[in-house]
């Protein structure tokens, strides 16, 4: 029980520094001229976010397993099969 109590919240704070990772990626967004000269790193902003909402969902799932599979980003999706299948 204690464990599921430290996943949450584990899983909240990840949910939070996606959503502070996203805020970042779009206030630098707003000046055109860094959005146009820094597109990949703030592709690479986007993806840090993307990847915090997936571990935080994996970490307050009732069934991880199940929840890999839901995961979008691939890389992330087989490293996480990997280490699953590795215990």
């Amino acid at each position: 029980m204690a464990n599921q109590a430290t996943h949450r919240q584990i899983a909240v704070v990840l949910e939070e520094l996606a959503q502070e990772v996203e805020a970042l990626g779009a206030k630098l967004c707003t000046d055109m001229d860094i959005a146009m000269r820094h597109m990949d790193s703030l592709q690479g902003i986007d993806l840090i976010a993307q990847k915090q909402r997936s571990l935080a969902t994996l970490l307050d799932a009732d069934c991880p397993m199940e929840e890999i599979e839901k995961i979008a980003i691939d890389v992330l999706r087989e490293r996480m099969r990997m280490l699953g299948t590795a215990h």
